[in-house]
């Protein structure tokens, strides 16, 4: 038997890189994909409800570089301040519903759940540091659930695979490294050239950073001004090898010779002398 999926999507002024209206059949809730440079646009829409959560992404071409999860009750208007005070995303994804098919108690859930899953699923940076706690009520959870899932189910469609873990067959095997007694692991995707350092790794807060900006400002936003030795509470994505190298080591560190497999092999010898190899 074939299963069908119905969606429609409304592509304002006809153009496809810009805000997109979609909706599934049988299901109340609205998506509305927001490029930055068209949020003023995006606010004029009529009868866009207002209950929902929302994904703002780094993305180029459908690749995740950054992905930050929060709730509205304000809809489309949310995003002002957003992009007002957070510089990294260039487009905006917002699930929207209704007050009545959305309440209070599944909104904040659904939040905590999605926030949940882009910190332990992706192979992307996030901006969610905290993680909320509220009551879940058990009535409720089948709702919960039935909305994340439409919510992934409608991001994979439109591009945004935010479950990087699962589909990524080209994620390398594991890296880690011991320099200076400080015992850190992770992976490399060498389709988008990021490094994810795992969650338990140790990171150096002792040694400076030399000129490596990405990696400061992750610092100061997981650990503020503490010092010393300290040990990751979560996965953290980095645009190279390098920046994931000076993040956990400080200094300046050449994240392609001082990630190493379990044989010994640098990352450089697994992927870029094999790559010279097939030439």
């Amino acid at each position: 038997m074939i299963r069908l999926t119905t969606m429609t999507m409304q592509l304002i002024d006809n153009d496809p890189d810009g805000i997109r209206i979609c909706r599934v059949e049988g299901e109340s809730l609205v998506t509305v994909v927001v490029p930055r440079d068209k949020l003023a646009e995006a606010k004029r829409l009529p009868d866009v409800p207002e209950r929902g959560v929302y994904y703002l992404l780094d993305e180029d071409h459908g690749v995740l570089s950054r992905v930050y999860v929060g709730q509205t009750t304000q809809g489309l208007a949310r995003l002002e301040a957003h992009k007002a005070k957070k510089e990294f995303w260039n487009k905006a994804v917002m699930f929207l519903d209704s007050d009545i098919n959305i309440d209070r108690d599944v909104l904040d859930v659904l939040e905590a759940k999605a926030i949940d899953f882009v910190r332990r699923n992706g192979s992307y940076e996030t901006d969610n540091t905290f993680l909320p706690g509220p009551h879940v009520n058990p009535y409720k959870e089948q709702r919960v659930e039935e909305l994340h899932k439409s919510i992934l189910f409608r991001m994979k469609v439109l591009g945004y695979d935010l479950n990087r873990s699962e589909s990524a067959a080209h994620v390398s095997e594991g890296f880690h490294t011991k320099k200076n007694g400080i015992a850190a692991t992770g992976k490399y995707d060498k389709e988008t050239g990021r490094f994810t350092v795992f969650a338990g790794s140790e990171v150096e807060l002792g040694r400076d950073i030399i000129k490596n900006r990405g990696a400061i400002v992750a610092r100061e936003q997981l650990f503020g001004d503490r010092d010393g030795k300290v040990r990751l509470d979560h996965d953290v994505s980095f645009a190279s090898p390098s920046m994931a190298a000076v993040f956990v080591l400080g200094g300046s560190q050449n994240g392609w010779t001082e990630w190493v497999n379990d044989q010994g092999k640098t990352l450089d010898e697994v992927y870029r002398n094999k790559e010279h190899m097939n030439e």
